[in-house]
């Protein structure tokens, strides 16, 4: 049994106080004084500056097929999406928290092998680096929420002369110059604990699967989708009587990412509410605004009031009634007090998929309570939230369902075309979302990107849409939009890892899902491991990808249709969920 850090009490802004249990690390949490001054003592630099050279020296890695170079896994979730935020409101508000920072150190492990190296410090990821075998340095430091934070108190004791486990690491990377580091984001505290690597292993440049800063920093965030409320105010009154569509349209290129890369994709209407120096009442009256110019422009009734710098649903308040200003006016003062811009964005009726047994066919009425957000496990219906991804840097193949609780991501389930088409879904969106990725790849490829400073780099990142219908002005049209820019590494590589582990092993069947649930406190991923393994049907692949008891497990099953795929996957959630004896594992403890 893995035993969370022992509890504390946490305060919030507002005063609220938390009780932090039930975590595997604790909820000490750098400001960007604290980090600037790091990066001073570390390389004499100020943050601006590292930004700069980690341009010049950190380059992205795009893994060709069939290559094998060593990898030093450094996966940590990142300030940029406010984890220790979500995890926090979540306490505050009681709710059950993800502990984001423990499943993002455990399931990167996954993605390893014997000849790569994995840093971390919890049980839960020091469990998955012995199940897996590979080679790991514990770094020891669990007072730190984020990783990159203990990493670099603990560069600059090293500095002090200090012996520390990072000895290990640069002697490693300095025996292999074409290691690549993978990440989950290259924030800037990223980028000056690799800069002080390459500066103690006398290495001249690091390769990372992460997008470049330009990216990592500016566009892993939703802020670029919609127009801001004044951009949006400001035009042409015989623009505003456009119909709906050809509207959209026109907003959509008055938003950043069409100003500065010239992105063109399907969206929903929504509309920008910035926060950088924005007093709380002006952030009050452009939601306000925002409302009205849904209801005026659109016809539109209901929206969601979403962050734009969250991960994994956090935060998201849905189905808010547009005219209700009270309602909209408290959840703009709270939204304010957080510190990021927000996005107001048309609530979608989601189309929806059956993949079990159920007799009805695709296309009928969410089945989930609204008020939860877009579908829940109980609902025997999913809502078709597909995903897209950019794998070393092409659009990789096929789309993923996401699975939904509330707001909150729960699995993939992988189809292509004929995957998509056989479960009764509309060809045309499928084919709309291919495309809408494949212009958001060439973006980052194109002129503007050069002047933008990301041109050539993004490697990695997920794209979200929502499939349904808003009503209003849209009257009964399906319509397709992108909801979610992801622009760093995400959950859906586990499922793409494992399908390319499948295909490795010989496993014929070409479709996959994953599911993640919450372990019973005594689960443990030797247990979980065990359990896939007697469940596998022959000619098929179950695996445990990770486990942090109580918080967050995952899953993955292949499967001949998508179909059998979600039922495996969700027969051995089932399995590990279920009362009663946990099975046992001869495999040894870490």
């Amino acid at each position: 049994m893995l035993s969370p850090v022992a509890a504390s009490v946490r305060s919030a802004r507002d005063g609220g106080k938390a009780r932090w249990e039930g975590f595997f690390t604790g909820h000490r949490v750098w400001d960007g004084t604290r980090v600037a001054e790091s990066a001073k003592r570390l390389l004499g630099m100020d943050t601006a500056a590292v930004a700069r050279a980690a341009g010049e020296v950190v380059r992205p890695y795009r893994a060709q097929p069939g290559s094998a170079a060593p990898s030093l896994l450094l996966h940590t979730t990142t300030p940029l999406l406010k984890a220790f935020d979500g995890d926090l409101a979540a306490l505050l508000s009681g709710q059950e928290p993800h502990d984001v920072t423990t499943y993002v150190e455990a399931r990167s492990v996954y993605l390893g092998t014997p000849d790569d190296l994995t840093l971390g410090r919890t049980a839960p990821w020091a469990e998955a680096a012995a199940l897996r075998g590979v080679p790991a340095v514990d770094i020891g430091d669990l007072d730190h929420y984020y990783l990159t934070h203990a990493l670099l108190l603990m560069a600059e004791a090293h500095e002090e002369r200090a012996d520390t486990p990072l000895r290990h690491v640069i002697d490693w990377l300095r025996d292999r110059p074409d290691a690549v580091v993978r990440l989950y984001a290259l924030d800037v505290e990223t980028q000056i604990f690799l800069l002080w690597l390459l500066r103690r292993t006398g290495l001249s440049e690091l390769a990372t699967d992460a997008n470049s800063p330009a990216v990592a920093t500016e566009w892993n965030r939703k802020n670029h989708i919609h127009p801001t409320v004044a951009a949006a105010r400001a035009m042409p009154a015989p623009a505003r009587e456009l119909p709906p569509e050809e509207l959209l349209a026109a907003e959509q290129r008055l938003g950043r990412a069409h100003q500065r890369l010239g992105l063109t994709v399907p969206v929903l209407p929504g509309y920008t509410i910035a926060r950088t120096g924005v007093d709380r009442d002006a952030f009050v009256t452009d939601v306000l605004d925002a409302a009205a110019l849904l209801r005026t422009r659109y016809g539109l009734a209901r929206a969601a009031l979403k962050p734009a710098d969250a991960g994994d649903g956090a935060r998201i308040v849905g189905n808010l009634d547009l005219a209700d200003t009270d309602r909209l006016a408290a959840e703009a003062r709270s939204a304010h007090a957080v510190g990021d811009d927000h996005l107001l964005e048309a609530w979608v009726t989601f189309l929806t998929v059956s993949l079990g047994d159920e007799e009805a066919g695709p296309g009928a009425p969410e089945t989930g309570s609204p008020e939860t957000g877009p579908g829940s496990p109980a609902a025997r219906r999913v809502p078709v939230v597909p995903s897209g991804h950019i794998r070393h840097g092409q659009v990789a193949e096929g789309l993923t369902l996401q699975m939904l609780d509330g707001y909150s991501w729960r699995g993939n389930d992988y189809v292509d075309e004929a995957g998509w088409t056989a479960l009764g879904l509309p060809p045309d969106a499928y084919r709309t979302v291919r495309a809408a990725l494949e212009s958001v790849r060439a973006a980052f490829q194109g002129p503007e990107s050069i002047a933008d400073g990301s041109h050539g780099g993004l490697v990695t990142g997920g794209i979200d849409f929502a499939v349904g219908r808003l009503g209003g002005a849209f009257g009964d049209r399906l319509l397709v939009g992108a909801i979610d820019f992801n622009l760093s590494a995400h959950g859906a590589e586990s499922l793409r890892t494992f399908r390319d582990r499948a295909r490795e092993q010989g496993v014929d069947e070409p479709y996959a899902a994953t599911r993640v649930f919450l372990p019973p406190a005594d689960r443990t991923l030797h247990q979980m491991a065990a359990t896939a393994r007697s469940m596998a049907a022959p000619g098929a692949l179950l695996e445990a990808v990770a486990c942090v008891p109580r918080r967050w497990g995952m899953v993955a099953a292949t499967g001949a249709e998508p179909t059998v795929a979600a039922a495996r996957a969700e027969a051995l959630v089932a399995a590990l969920t279920a009362p009663g004896p946990r099975p046992r594992s001869t495999e040894p403890r870490p």
